[in-house]
């Protein structure tokens, strides 16, 4: 919004409207007004016309009670988005759909830095997901040297590198050598673009993996079936639930490519679903179980919301979008394992468990190793084979025996 004098009256007015052109319900838009129209009789006993953020804060502060440092109930934090939202309209004229806690910044002297490896990333044609993972790792990097007062990358030397390795002594020892991997491959990219003078990616000649340290998690039949039978299919957010989850426990499919499923992607006439894999980029061919074609239409036809988004699974509230990056479905699983009193101590217990929960069943049916690399959608066996860790009866019955064992 390029007017930024404009009053609090046609702010609330305009804002208002957008909130009714994102379809939000007549009760959720009355919640706004309620609170908006408070906040204009607090500016108005003050003698002021014109919105600011700060204003704002200080009307939740005084007629509220709400204090920004302390533990807020839900109320209160929905207060507070009622007041950001305004500022977010103001400045934008959109609002955001969430208010997350600000991630980690790269410090200031680095931030070109760390955008000339980004881009180098991407002329590699790696994935999204894959970049913003390694740039995780190396804002972590740089964020850790602005703290040792490293204004200059010139000034890098080994014992830094070594501090850094120390401060990951409490990681697994995959996840350190994973990020050993990524450090590794950016202090090259330092060197080759003389941004640092000393070959300084030498200091790991060898950087130790082991995918056999952690047995993949995973739940039995029994544990799934309950989980499924938590799920109230008779209200329209059940209903998008099971498909979601039907589609994870059933075809193995991983969350991204759940979440960008297109109606396009579905082959009604041959039964199949179809479409190219996020993370490796190939296509893959899946059957449309009987179950799961069911579980889908019921959602299409009695619960998905009117939306132009061309994915299936979109947004139960306004607006409603297809679901951003930042949303895995985590929430929608834990909250029927929480319900089903499924023990995940140990585990891990997001959507990408029920993909290996697949593979196990997969392994005590006996189905061959090449069917399973195929449903899962793995470049090779060789991924696969990590899932073999799971069947440990089978691994039992090749177990050697142990000579003179009492």
């Amino acid at each position: 919004m390029q007017d930024q004098n404009i009053t609090l009256t046609e702010l609330i007015t305009r804002a208002t409207e957008h909130l009714c052109s994102l379809n939000y319900s007549k009760g959720t838009i009355s919640h706004y007004l309620n609170t908006w129209n408070l906040l204009k009789k607090y500016s108005s006993s003050k003698g002021i016309s014109t919105f600011s953020l700060n204003l704002g804060m200080q009307f939740l502060s005084d007629y509220y009670g709400i204090v920004l440092d302390a533990k807020l109930p839900h109320f209160h934090v929905s207060l507070i988005r009622r007041i950001k939202i305004l500022e977010e309209f103001k400045n934008s004229s959109k609002f955001c759909l969430c208010h997350q806690k600000n991630p980690k910044k790269v410090p200031v002297q680095f931030e070109k830095i760390l955008k000339s490896y980004q881009k180098i990333q991407n002329d590699l044609q790696l994935s999204q997901s894959t970049i913003q993972s390694k740039s995780f790792k190396i804002k972590n990097f740089l964020i850790f040297l602005n703290k040792e007062r490293i204004g200059n990358l010139d000034k890098l030397s080994v014992t830094h590198i070594y501090d850094y390795c120390n401060s990951l002594r409490d990681y697994s020892s995959l996840t350190k050598s994973d990020i050993l991997f990524t450090l590794r491959d950016f202090l090259k990219f330092l060197y080759r673009e003389n941004l640092i003078t000393k070959e300084v990616s030498n200091v790991f000649p060898i950087i130790v993996s082991n995918k056999f340290e952690r047995i993949p998690s995973f739940y039995t039949k029994t544990e799934v079936s309950k989980l499924l039978s938590c799920v109230d299919r008779q209200t329209k957010i059940g209903k998008r639930d099971y498909a979601v989850l039907m589609l994870a426990i059933q075809l193995g499919i991983r969350t991204g490519d759940i979440r960008q499923l297109k109606l396009e992607h579905i082959k009604w006439d041959t039964e199949q679903i179809e479409y190219i894999q996020q993370k490796t980029k190939n296509p893959i061919c899946l059957p449309l179980l009987k179950n799961i074609k069911y579980a889908l239409l019921d959602y299409l036809k009695n619960s998905r919301p009117q939306s132009i988004s061309s994915n299936i699974f979109v947004r139960h509230r306004a607006p409603f979008t297809s679901f951003s990056a930042s949303n895995p479905f985590y929430e929608i699983i834990n909250k029927y394992i929480n319900e089903a009193n499924i023990k995940t101590a140990g585990k891990k217990h997001g959507l990408h468990s029920m993909r290996h929960s697949l593979a196990s069943n997969l392994l005590s049916k006996n189905t061959p190793m090449p069917v399973i690399t195929g449903i899962l959608g793995h470049k090779s066996s060789n991924a696969t084979n990590l899932y073999l860790r799971i069947d440990t009866d089978k691994l039992r019955t090749v177990a050697l025996e142990v000579p003179n064992e009492r």
